[in-house]
Order: structure tokens, then C-alpha cells, then sequence
């Protein structure tokens, strides 16, 4: 099952961060507006978040099979039976949601840094 986690997890990393390669791009490229260019990196953020839910709200037991770090896995290493699956789809779960968890804390921040560069 650790392999599983393993895959799970660097398969939302993989994610996350093309998000905030994208992000990252995107505020180099509104960076004569700071304020502007904070918003954006939120933005993006927040629609990583939007994703990440969603990705977590449809997960159910027969869909995890079509998930990525399943379809990685060797069919000798993947989970056996219902419980198996069940297990995996939690901890597959569990992972989307921190990284939505991560993202939207990311998100705060840049929103927040992006109200306060406009004041100034």
C-alpha cells in the first residue's frame, strides 16, 4: 500500500506544481503591477483548489482504477480486493485534499499580499 501513497502523492505534486510553474509565469509576466500580478497567482491558486475538490468529490471506489497512480502501478503492487481499493481511494483522497488545503492557504496569502501592495 505504501507504493500506492507513493504514486498518489507525487502524482498531486506533479500537479501542483505545473500549477505553480503556471502561476509563477503568469506573475513574471504582470510583474509592472504587483498588485495585479499577486491576484493572478491567487487566482490560479484558487482554481488548483477548485480542481483538487473536484477531483476529490468524484473519486469513488469503481473510479479509482482509471486514476493515474493506479494505472502506474504494476497489477502485482496494486491493492487487492474491495478493501484494497477502498483503502486506496482514501488515501488517494486525503491527498487531493491537502493539496486543495495547501493551495487555498497559498491563495490567502497572495490575495492577501495583493490588497496590500494596493493600498501602498
Amino acid at each position: 500500500m505504501d507504493t500506492f501513497r507513493r504514486f498518489a502523492f507525487f502524482t498531486v505534486a506533479r500537479d501542483a506544481s505545473f500549477s505553480a510553474l503556471a502561476a509563477g509565469i503568469l506573475m513574471v509576466a504582470y510583474s509592472f503591477d504587483l498588485s495585479l500580478a499577486f491576484v493572478i497567482g491567487a487566482s490560479v491558486a484558487m482554481f488548483f483548489t477548485a480542481v483538487m475538490l473536484i477531483r476529490a468529490l468524484f473519486l469513488t471506489e469503481d473510479r479509482i482504477v482509471a486514476t493515474e497512480p493506479w494505472l502506474v502501478m504494476q497489477p502485482e503492487e496494486r491493492p487487492v480486493g474491495d478493501e484494497g481499493r477502498a483503502h486506496a481511494r482514501q488515501q488517494l483522497e486525503t491527498m487531493l485534499l491537502t493539496g486543495a488545503k495547501s493551495a487555498a492557504g497559498v491563495a490567502s496569502i497572495l490575495f492577501g499580499l495583493g490588497l496590500l501592495t494596493s493600498w501602498a
